[in-house]
């Protein structure tokens, strides 16, 4: 057995990359009040450690929510809520499909109101996910990417237990999926439609979801996009900052 370990990786080099990946995302809502006028999201993954098919690495996510300002407050805007991501990835890339186990700790907390709550949330996430290649050649004008999407699914399991890690939530486990399709593209530029939706399943055993759908213009620069969006929730009864039928355009840049 040991010699076969060996066989399999003698091929397999040890580095440190240091390399990262992310993304600027900012949304304006159609239907903006004192919750939601304006949105932002910074993410983050960094790789650390790289051995053959496997890395190591850490991210990290920062959202931010600005609402408008109350009647009484002589102020035009108010910045309703945030919210934090912390996490530790290990990956394997496996013919283009990357398997990764992920340990994250959100917190969220609104802020700026009466209510100044605070939910903290750890976990631990099991994830697939493929690696779709957007060749520009002439011949790939209609479906870029080929006839099989991009996708992503993953699996989160919670423990509401007291203490710092586990603060004021109601979740026991949760599945998520991702559907990217790239429709058309024009010179540097493709065109798709995206879909996400999450299921949370309760401690008391009830149930809650988020259904949304995106179409976008992709703007491809070397190594990064800039991609203009507009996206519509169209069912949201998850408990943190529901956004059932709200529209909202956005602007995401991508390195």
């Amino acid at each position: 057995m040991i010699l076969l370990i060996l066989s399999l990786t003698a091929g397999w080099g040890l580095s440190y990359p240091l390399s990262n990946s992310g993304n600027v995302d900012s949304r304006f809502f159609f239907q903006p009040d004192e919750d939601r006028f304006l949105y932002s999201r910074v993410d983050d993954d960094l790789t650390l450690i790289q051995y053959g098919p496997f890395h190591f690495g850490t991210g990290l996510t920062i959202e931010t929510y600005l609402g408008t300002g109350r009647s009484d407050s002589g102020t035009a805007f108010r910045v309703s809520g945030g919210h934090w991501n912390i996490r530790g990835t290990i990956g394997v890339d496996y013919k283009n499909i990357l398997f990764s186990i992920l340990a994250d700790h959100d917190r969220f907390n609104d802020t700026d109101s009466a209510d100044s709550s605070s939910l903290r949330i750890s976990g631990l996430k099991l994830s697939i996910e493929n690696k779709v290649d957007i060749r520009m050649e002439d011949n790939t004008i209609f479906l870029p990417a080929g006839y099989i999407p991009h996708y992503k699914v993953n699996i989160g399991f919670y423990r509401p237990r007291g203490g710092s890690f586990q603060i004021g939530h109601i979740l026991n486990w949760s599945l998520h999926g991702e559907l990217n399709f790239p429709l058309l593209s024009a010179r540097r530029i493709v065109y798709g439609a995206l879909w996400h939706s999450d299921f949370y399943f309760h401690v008391d055993g009830s149930g809650s979801s988020r259904h949304l759908g995106e179409v976008y213009a992709n703007h491809r620069f070397g190594r990064c996009d800039l991609a203009l969006f507009l996206r519509h929730y169209l069912h949201d009864t998850q408990p943190i900052k529901p956004l059932k039928g709200e529209t909202c355009l956005g602007l995401r840049f991508v390195w």
